[in-house]
């Protein structure tokens, strides 16, 4: 299943007619309501981007909803809610007003009204809803209760409901068989609660949680055990994104897991940044300082204070070439670990991308600095394993390009085809992650090469299966970021989870709503990790499979 959809790869279209018409025509002004969040977006704004967002997706303009986004200075998710809003309200029926008699009693309209009856179920379903997603806790549930249904329970009850539903849900996530997942790579990372860890295992793709623990320490044994439990639970690792702690290295041995290892590229590129800003800090301070003897020598010649100036001076050039030298060799690291150059659409080969890292380190080593030197030390020993990428796409890339060569029978046409697509590939990745300047060429790019598979309909199958590829390919463990990025706020709210017990319980709960839960927007929206996984447990309501069924 592919995750991530190219608009670019639908048919061709070009804007409806009366689009530009219709926009030109509407008012600077036009009536608004002080509910809305944006007032400056009026009823005919709102209507028109209905309008548009109502379109089939398979027929709406590539590149219109981006458009709006850009003229109206609003988000995408903005629009989609308007044009849902919009939806709603023309779509659903008119409510007419009630007419009662004048014989009609009161009691007899309520007897009219739906009824809820509140059952023992009912109840622990609302607590666990305000647990996961609500993130509400302790008194604030209790009142939350309290005025849903006029009936509240204690915070005592609700932490034993919690680590009840907890401990169901351990069972439920060790009997989850995720072989049918096959050989994937696994994202791991830590985050902390106090003093305290908690590890992490996920996959990159799916964004199934296979393993979330809490733990006494993170050295390399219990990294391993994390790895032997994981593999218990049928997960076939085939190899593992993370960043550069030091235990890591050595679990690996320990579980006698022989994967192949992918360090965490946006780290490293995070860590020369910040390198960067650190100097930049120091030689602001030596320019500080600078200006004291400077305005000494204003009122009074010293040859002493004369000495200290241009010595202050001449340290603050040194560090803006060090930091010059080293903003240049960012750029190089940079483009030594991309997958496809956005300039051309060439898929980086190992040998190009180690060539340009191997001579960017060397650079880096030059410089004097004694924070660069650390710098360059941590790079060289992560360096190596920060290429895996390039070699786990050779295989499905080169597959790739044998059956395309046999379509086109001609190899200069086949490469360009594959340049084309992954040029398309890698700037709409770039607009993903609001690079708005890239917006330009990637419609272009993705118009021309909509126009080509237009021709020949057998080239739109060969081009998904390559954006696939691509989109497999792991270089980061942003997908363990993300989901700690959710867990943190929910951890911060449980005052209960202060022993590694109830903390474990608290994490089988989240893992079971995270993986079974929909995704609202993005490229996986309506779907669950579960679902996208192929793991099917019988039933989409993860609170209904822990044993509080609705009723």
């Amino acid at each position: 299943m592919t995750v991530y959809t190219t608009s670019s790869l639908s048919a061709r279209v070009i804007w409806p007619e009366p689009i530009e018409p219709i926009w030109q025509i509407l008012p600077g002004y036009t009536q608004s309501l002080p509910g809305w969040k944006r007032t400056d977006i009026g009823l005919a704004e709102r209507l028109f981007i209905g309008a548009v967002l109502n379109i089939p997706q398979e027929q709406r303009p590539w590149g219109i909803v981006s458009w709006l986004a850009g003229v109206l200075d609003t988000s995408r998710p903005t629009l989609y809610a308007i044009g849902e809003w919009a939806k709603v309200g023309l779509l659903s029926p008119p409510s007419l007003p009630k007419i009662t008699s004048k014989n009609t009693s009161v009691s007899s309209s309520k007897d009219n009204e739906k009824a809820i009856l509140v059952t023992p179920n009912r109840m622990k379903r609302m607590a666990l809803a305000l647990v996961l997603p609500g993130g509400v806790s302790g008194r604030s549930a209790e009142i939350c209760l309290q005025t849903a249904f006029d009936e509240g329970r204690s915070p005592a009850f609700l932490s034993a409901l919690v680590h009840e539903a907890g401990q169901r849900a351990g069972e439920i996530l060790a009997k989850v068989n995720h072989a049918v997942m096959g050989a994937i790579s696994q994202a791991r990372d830590e985050i902390f609660v106090g003093r305290d860890p908690i590890l992490l295992m996920v996959d990159p793709r799916s964004l199934v949680i296979t393993g979330l623990y809490a733990a006494a320490d993170r050295d390399a044994e219990t990294w391993g055990c994390v790895l032997l439990f994981t593999q218990d639970r049928g997960v076939q690792i085939k190899n593992l994104a993370e960043d550069g702690c030091i235990p890591y290295g050595k679990s690996c041995k320990l579980a006698k897991l022989y994967a192949a290892i992918q360090k965490d590229v946006w780290h490293c590129l995070t860590d020369v940044r910040k390198v960067i800003h650190d100097i930049e800090r120091e030689a602001y301070r030596k320019l500080e300082e600078a200006e004291k003897p400077e305005k000494q020598l204003r009122k009074q010649w010293d040859e002493t204070v004369f000495t200290k100036w241009v010595e202050l001076n001449e340290q603050f050039e040194v560090l803006l070439a060090q930091i010059n030298a080293l903003t240049f060799w960012l750029g190089c690291l940079w483009d030594a670990v991309e997958l496809v150059d956005w300039r051309n659409g060439e898929i980086r080969n190992r040998a190009i991308n180690q060539w340009l890292a191997d001579e960017t380190l060397k650079g880096i080593k030059q410089l004097s600095h004694p924070r660069i030197k650390k710098l360059a030390e941590r790079l060289e020993s992560q360096l190596p394993e920060m290429l895996t990428f390039l070699d786990e796409i050779a295989t499905p890339l080169a597959d790739w390009q044998a059956q395309v060569e046999k379509h086109f029978q001609d190899h200069s046409v086949t490469n360009y085809f594959l340049r084309s697509v992954a040029r398309v590939w890698r700037l709409e990745h770039a607009l993903r992650n609001r690079h708005k300047q890239f917006r330009k060429a990637a419609l272009e790019a993705g118009q021309w090469l909509a126009a080509w598979i237009e021709d020949d309909a057998q080239l739109k199958p060969l081009a998904e299966k390559l954006i696939d590829i691509l989109e497999r390919t792991v270089r980061t463990s942003s997908a363990a970021e993300t989901i700690n990025s959710v867990l943190r706020p929910y951890l911060d709210r449980r005052r209960e989870c202060t022993d590694l017990v109830s903390r474990q319980l608290f994490l089988n709960l989240f893992t079971l709503w995270f993986n079974m839960h929909k995704f609202d927007r993005g490229p996986r929206k309506d779907k669950s990790p579960y679902e996208i996984a192929g793991i099917d447990l019988g039933t989409d309501d993860w609170i209904t499979l822990l044993g509080y069924p609705p009723g």
